[in-house]
């Protein structure tokens, strides 16, 4: 990019070691260096929240172009959630342990998960096995681990059902029109 982008923008970043293209937002400016002679181009380096995958991440303006035409169009792939019947042991934030154990469990893995729109955010529950569809999922959610584990404390009498009637009818519309494209994509792919 030949310019310093405004806070907020959407981007597409380069990553090298993974050889592609994200689409991400502009968090802040970091830094700005010089190479070791003046000749040497001067880097900035930007926070960017990758849209698609949730992360963080700092990489250089050099890496990072505007986001044009059909992969703006695209929905955000990635969604902020909180889990649910769950809080840290001490305080309202999570210990380094717990954090570690977290990432260690999830990474590279597959999980499934039982959403909960409440107002202003989304509960999880997440499971590591699949369960049949419309049927209890195996095995116990990552909740319940992480307070097995004694990083968490389980609050498993408060357990949320979910009516219906509690959920507006735009996220049910937009459940539906993301239920179908699923499909269609599956279809697609079954071919």
């Amino acid at each position: 990019m030949n310019r310093i982008p405004d806070i907020g923008v959407y981007v597409m970043v380069w990553f090298v070691k993974q050889e592609m293209w994200s689409r991400g937002q502009i968090i802040r400016i970091c830094q700005r260096s010089h190479g070791p002679n003046s000749r040497d181009r001067t880097d900035i380096k930007v926070e960017v929240r990758r849209v698609d995958y949730g992360d963080v991440v700092f990489v250089s303006l050099w890496d990072v172009k505007e986001l044009c035409g059909e992969s703006a169009s695209i929905p955000v792939q990635a969604l902020q959630v909180s889990l649910v019947n769950v809080r840290p042991v001490i305080g309202e934030t999570w210990s380094f342990e717990a954090i570690n154990w977290f990432k260690s469990t999830v990474q590279n893995k597959t999980l499934y998960a039982r959403l909960y729109p409440e107002e202003g955010q989304v509960l999880v529950e997440l499971f590591m096995e699949k369960g049949k569809i419309g049927a209890m999922r195996r095995g116990d959610s990552l909740s319940v681990r992480l307070a097995q584990n004694r990083f968490a404390i389980h609050e498993s009498n408060k357990r949320r059902v979910l009516k219906r009637s509690d959920v507006p009818q735009q996220t049910r519309q937009q459940s539906l029109q993301w239920e179908k494209y699923l499909i269609s994509c599956y279809s697609q792919n079954k071919k």
